[in-house]
């Protein structure tokens, strides 16, 4: 059965319907972004979501608004896990980068697009395209990708160097990196001491990826004193 101008509204209805006020002022303080909030918790959007991927997935996509920040959440989650050739997500998935306006949207759709495994070459040619974007959220869907599906044998030495290199002048791009070289340094220790090292990151970055290593529970006692010491004068 197609998907509808009326399903959408239908949707869009429930999604006021299911607005939470007190998560909508919370959760909006921390995903800031242009688009307007009702407030609807996560499981219940992935609920959405997976009745929308068993029907016309397509129709919806071709069907969809970007009236909310639910709205574009939902675009993502479909994209994300909708079962179709990996050249025909890609085209999806180009359409909604643009769209990405705040961390949280960001963040979700690249792990919920867990494709990327199956499909790492393809998908790392795919996120390249975005090194170089003048978009805060498209670079730091790079970094995100590159954290969450590269950071293994084959991949870390260019993956790190992408991250080390990326530009990072805006401060989510920068928070990425960070959380990315600190996520790297539990199974690449010695990659990522490489570069605090050499001071191959601008101040900023380079103690936030101390920082973030320093916090996490599975760098050993030893490595956090060490680290500390790595630390720059900003």
């Amino acid at each position: 059965m197609s998907y509808s101008e009326i399903d959408y509204r239908l949707l869009v209805k429930r999604l006021s319907q299911n607005s939470d006020s007190k998560y909508r002022q919370f959760h909006s303080g921390l995903a800031v972004g242009s688009s307007f909030m009702y407030g609807v918790r996560v499981p219940i959007l992935r609920e959405i979501s997976r009745h929308i991927i068993s029907g016309d997935w397509r129709g919806f996509l071709s069907t969809a608004e970007d009236n909310s920040y639910e709205e574009i959440m939902l675009q993502g989650m479909v994209i994300a896990k909708a079962k179709c050739p990996i050249d025909e997500a890609f085209e999806y998935a180009g359409e909604f980068i643009k769209k990405i306006d705040n961390w949280a949207i960001c963040d979700t759709f690249c792990a919920d697009f867990k494709t990327a495994r199956k499909h790492r070459p393809e998908t790392w040619d795919f996120i390249m395209k975005y090194v170089d974007s003048g978009a805060e959220f498209e670079r730091r869907f790079v970094v995100v990708m590159l954290m969450d599906y590269f950071l293994i044998d084959e991949y870390i030495d260019e993956a790190v160097e992408t991250i080390v290199n990326i530009e990072k002048k805006d401060y989510y791009v920068m928070m990425a990196s960070a959380w990315a070289l600190a996520t790297a340094f539990t199974k690449y220790r010695g990659r990522v001491l490489d570069v605090l090292n050499s001071q191959r990151l601008d101040p900023a970055t380079h103690n936030k990826v101390i920082r973030k290593c320093r916090e996490s529970y599975r760098v050993s006692d030893e490595d956090k004193a060490l680290l500390k010491e790595l630390k720059v004068k900003l």
